[in-house]
């Protein structure tokens, strides 16, 4: 008796085996066709003639389903692949691996579609290209010597786009005053441009960024604040960057002057 309850013990285990085998493709943790679905149907066929009990007889159903959810998830696993002309990975290496390079050449060729575009001058786009320099406004060189200054505005740049005499003047001034009051280190850039008047103040942001533009000083961000602008001038001109520069714009509005010179 004790020899026929172990044997008993042991065919359930397997039938338990073969259900939860079945049960992890049905949750999709398992490939369907990883499971021998024959070996599965020949382990429950000869477990049968064991059972007398009908939780045993019950279990022996559930394993019978168990195998056919398995044999559905097949079916469905081939009906997608079919219908979306699925071809397995491992074969198509296999068959890439044996074609020669000039068989490849002629598959990608077959399937190669290039886009192709194609521009060209035309006498409709020479007219309009003619028409647009004609109507540029032209300046001559006696207009640019005879070109003046306003007292107090803003020094322009000359149209060929070197400073003129005042403009590096007033540079260089700016530069030796931003070395006086940096001492070595630097200043910050709104303490540094905030004048008694606006039109001052924008006066001084305007030549400090020539000052920047042509190396007299670098514009960085205080590491410790992390938001405020600094000043730091060079103890000559940097005719070269060394480094990547970047175009930043600071608007100078008549609400922040307010806010830096109160």
């Amino acid at each position: 008796m004790p020899g026929r309850a172990r044997e008993l013990k042991k065919a359930r285990e397997a039938l338990e085996r073969v259900i939860s085998s079945c049960e992890a493709v049905e949750a999709g943790r398992v490939e369907p066709f990883s499971i021998p679905v024959d070996e599965l149907i020949r382990v429950v066929r000869e477990l049968f003639p064991l059972w007398e009990k009908p939780e045993d007889l019950s279990r022996d159903a559930r394993a019978i389903e168990a195998i056919s959810g398995v044999i559905r998830a097949q079916s469905e696993w081939v009906k997608k692949r079919s219908t979306r002309l699925y071809r397995d990975p491992f074969l198509l290496e296999e068959r890439i691996g044996g074609l020669s390079p000039e068989a490849l050449a002629a598959i990608f060729l077959r399937a190669w579609h290039p886009v192709v575009e194609l521009e060209q001058m035309t006498v409709l786009s020479l007219e309009e290209a003619a028409r647009y320099w004609s109507e540029l406004p032209y300046k001559g060189e006696k207009e640019l010597e005879e070109a003046e200054v306003l007292p107090g505005a803003p020094i322009e740049v000359e149209e060929a786009g070197v400073l003129t005499e005042e403009t590096q003047r007033a540079l260089e001034e700016l530069w030796e005053e931003l070395r006086r009051r940096a001492r070595g280190g630097s200043v910050r850039y709104w303490d540094f441009i905030t004048a008694d008047t606006y039109a001052e103040t924008v006066r001084r942001a305007y030549l400090t960024s020539f000052l920047i533009t042509y190396g007299y000083a670098s514009l960085e961000v205080d590491p410790l604040s992390e938001e405020e602008l600094i000043l730091r001038p060079r103890r000559r001109p940097r005719t070269r960057p060394r480094e990547k520069t970047t175009s930043v714009a600071i608007p100078i509005t008549y609400e922040e002057w307010l806010e830096h010179a109160g």
